[in-house]
């Protein structure tokens, strides 16, 4: 069995991930079985760490600079932070393999979600879907004219996650649609978008970017949690 989870508001970590008593309950509250919840320092790259071994089970005061993880043990729940970045749940029920990654456009760009899927493909999975968390989302999503070349010359199709707004040096990124994307060109075909705002749902998530657009606003991460049982 599979279980997962997207939190948010409802779900507080410190800002060292070392202070994990809100989260166990919620897991156990949702009758998660796990021994361990492994993070990650996250860095916005390309890495994505295997833990097939109990050997490999990292603590709290060492967590690997990565952006993806991969595993196959039971009872050994794995998490990503975001906080309007794309927090991505991976699974292959038949072959009980899972995987997370935290992938903004730049983690996305570099290859993030390619080498998640590749790492679980090592392992043996075979038919893998996945589960594209809250987010922000393109309306609330303005970027710069620089922003806009970058993409456009990693691939002129990439125009199709843009939209125009009034500002005619200033466009709307669909980097829910990016992401989705870039899991078509991983192989992964069963693909569900969840199309919830971080940014718009005040009461329930986090939003770096509303954070820096509004002084009052909390500062938090919203927190992906997915467990073989």
């Amino acid at each position: 069995m599979i279980n997962y989870n997207f939190f948010g508001k409802d779900c507080t970590i410190d800002s060292e991930y070392k202070d994990r008593t809100d989260l166990n309950q919620k897991l156990n509250d949702l009758n998660f079985k796990f021994g361990e919840v492994l993070l990650l320092n996250q860095v916005h790259g390309k890495d994505a760490v295997v833990v097939d071994d109990i050997k490999k089970i990292h603590g709290i005061q060492n967590l690997p600079k990565a952006d993806g993880i991969v595993t196959n043990l039971k009872n050994v729940a794995i998490g990503i932070i975001t906080a309007d970045c794309a927090p991505i749940i991976f699974y292959d029920e038949e072959n009980q393999i899972i995987g997370a990654c935290h992938a903004g456009w730049k983690g996305a760009k570099l290859g993030i979600i390619q080498e998640t899927v590749k790492k679980m493909q090592a392992l043996g999975a075979t038919d893998i879907r996945a589960i594209i968390g809250p987010m922000i989302q393109q309306y609330s999503y303005q970027v710069s004219i620089d922003f806009y070349n970058e993409f456009l010359l990693e691939n002129r199709d990439n125009l199709r996650f843009f939209k125009e707004t009034a500002d005619p040096i200033r466009w709307n990124f669909n980097l829910p649609n990016y992401v989705e994307s870039k899991l078509s060109l991983s192989g992964v075909n069963d693909i569900e978008n969840l199309m919830i705002d971080t940014y718009t749902n005040i009461q329930k998530y986090y939003s770096y970017r509303r954070f820096c657009h509004n002084n009052a606003e909390e500062k938090g991460r919203n927190i992906a949690v997915v467990c073989i049982n």
